[in-house]
This record gives structure tokens, sequence and C-alpha cells, in this order.
């Protein structure tokens, strides 16, 4: 009995507090590779496992980078040139091909080719070069990362065509500046757009790093607002790369009913603040479109666990209750005897 009540509190507590999604899939922690960054003659920092170089106009340099095949079998690397941007988040990632739209010159211009493939034996290791030429003018700072992974071979990318791959991929971030002294960020208000996201009705801020720097850590808060009632606010730290545009996603619960609404954005650094207002109109139209891409779960936010919230959380507590009641009656038991 003991023993079947002390396994029933067990299920019931999975039950009750288990967030795991079951659609997750966990990726294979064999990498069976990895990456070193040789040192640089341009290196500025030697104690940081990255590049940061500093250079002037028209100088040039190879960038190498050692993969090490770990495995038995033999392997063919794939490296890419990926320009640094600001994702939605607030976070620096790695991920785009094309140059930059607001920098003048991007480091995927600057390495040519931005992409090169080389063949591994099993247990060794070989040294892929990457030249990097400075263009007649550099000011600021440019970011990139160096993306190295395993090409997939046919037999595995037949086989993967439907589902979920993984691919596993390293990345050394290239860091090349002009001068020591990083220059002061610039951010400008680009504007606000309400739109579907990731099927669920949001707010849509767009921000820009006008420099060509990387900004430290700062605090953002976005605020919106209808006859001066809260309708929904975001706050995060973020950090801008160089030369970037900014698209935070602020969610809404449900989605916002025709008429005007006023969106706050305030951006506050180290040495500055950032402050700007602004008014957004949601037509009938916006709002017909935005019902047919969102499911109907998220159409009425009262629905389902919206409208039942409450009782739930009133059962929860009883059954908690209940279970903490049996251990102390399972404890006097025992005391007991």
């Amino acid at each position: 009995m003991k023993k079947w009540g002390i396994s029933s509190l067990a299920v019931l507590f999975y039950l009750l507090f288990s967030t795991e999604n079951p659609s997750v899939v966990k990726a294979d922690s064999s990498v069976n590779f990895s990456i070193e960054a040789i040192p640089n003659e341009f290196q500025v920092d030697s104690g940081v496992t990255y590049f940061d170089l500093r250079m002037g106009a028209n100088q040039k340099t190879n960038v190498r980078v050692r993969i090490y095949n770990h495995g038995s079998d033999d392997q063919t690397f794939l490296t890419s040139v990926r320009n640094a941007t600001t994702n939605g988040n607030g976070l620096i990632v790695y991920e785009q091909k094309k140059p930059l739209a607001l920098a003048p010159v991007s480091l995927t211009e600057m390495i040519r080719p931005a992409t090169k493939s080389i063949f591994i034996k099993g247990g060794e290791s070989k040294v892929i070069s990457l030249p990097l030429q400075i263009p007649n003018e550099l000011i600021g700072t440019v970011l990139a990362g160096i993306r190295v992974e395993k090409k997939s071979k046919a037999s595995e990318a037949k086989q993967n065509t439907i589902g979920i791959q993984n691919r596993h991929a390293y990345i050394i971030g290239l860091k090349v500046r002009s001068e020591i002294k990083d220059l002061s960020p610039e951010l400008t208000y680009e504007g606000v757009q309400t739109k579907s996201y990731l099927t669920r009705p949001n707010v849509l801020v767009k921000l820009a790093n006008q420099t060509p720097t990387i900004t430290h850590p700062m605090k953002f808060e976005a605020v919106v607002t209808k006859n001066k009632k809260v309708v929904v606010r975001k706050t995060m730290e973020v950090r801008f790369a160089p030369s970037t545009y900014m698209t935070v996603p602020i969610e809404t619960i449900g989605i916002l009913k025709a008429g005007t609404y006023q969106m706050a954005v305030r951006v506050e650094g180290k040495e500055r603040t950032w402050k700007w207002n602004d008014e957004f109109k949601v037509t009938e139209k916006q709002v017909k479109q935005m019902e047919e891409k969102i499911p109907k779960i998220e159409k009425n936010p009262n629905s389902f666990i919206g409208e039942w919230s409450k009782e739930l959380m009133i059962a929860s507590t009883l059954i908690i209750f209940l279970l903490l009641g049996y251990i102390y009656r399972l404890k006097k038991q025992q005391h007991s005897a």
C-alpha cells in the first residue's frame, strides 16, 4: 500500500508539473569533430578563442582554422562565412550569408570565396585558409562567424528528405576592426506593425544600430497601450551587432481589435538611453487576415485553458493538499508503528 501510494504520488507530480514538449527531438551527442582558431598576425587579444583582428585599408591576411576529424570515417567538411545580425530575442547570431543592408561592406564580401569544402581522413586534421582582404576604407567594426559542418553523405541526405535533420556545426567568431576604441552606438526607430508571427498574433517593433560597433548589453522595454490602458509589455536584454536591424516580436493575448494603439519603446544603454513614442492603427482588414492565418484557439484568448484556468488552479491546489495530507498520514502511521 505504501509503495503504491509513493508511486502514485510521483506520477501525479509528473503529470502536474512536467513541461517537457513531447515533439522535441534530442540530437545525437556524438559530433566526432572539432575546430580550432590558428593565431593570426593581426590578433589584438591573444586571450580569446575567436579572431579579433585590427587591420587597416587594403591589408591582407589568411584566416586559418584547423579542423579535427575524431571519427574513424573519412569526412568532407563545409566552411562558410555568415554575417552577424541581432535576432528577435536580442541575441547576436551568425546566420546571414547576404551582405548587410546598413553596412558599407560586410565580411562575406571581404572573404572570397565565402564557402569552401575540405576532405579529411578519419583520425586526422587539416587547416583551411580563408583569404581576407580589407577594402580601401574600413571604419569601426565588422563581425561574422566562420561556420564549420560535416557535409551530408548522399545516402543520409536521401533518408532525411522528410523529417528533422540533425546537422552539427561549430562557429568561430571573426571580428575585424579599424581602431582599438569602439565607436558609440546610434540606435534608430524603424517602425511598428501588427502581424502573425509563428502562428500567433504579434506586434513587431523594428530598431536599427546605424553604427559599425558591437553594443554592450542594453535594457529593452516596449509597451503597447490603448486609451491609456496597457495592452501588452515586453522587457528583455538586447545586444546589437554592428550595422544591423532588430525586429522584436511582442506576442499579444489574442488578436488585437481594430482601433488606434500607442507604442512606447525604451532602450537603456551604459552611456545613453533612447526613447520613442509612436501610434499605429489596426484595421478590420488586418483583423480578418490574421484570423485566417491564426488557429482558432489563438483567436480567442479565453478559450479552453483561459476559460478554465481558475478551475484548473483550484483543482491542482486541492490535489497538492490531498497529497501532502497523505504523506503526513503515512509518516504518522510509521511513527506509531
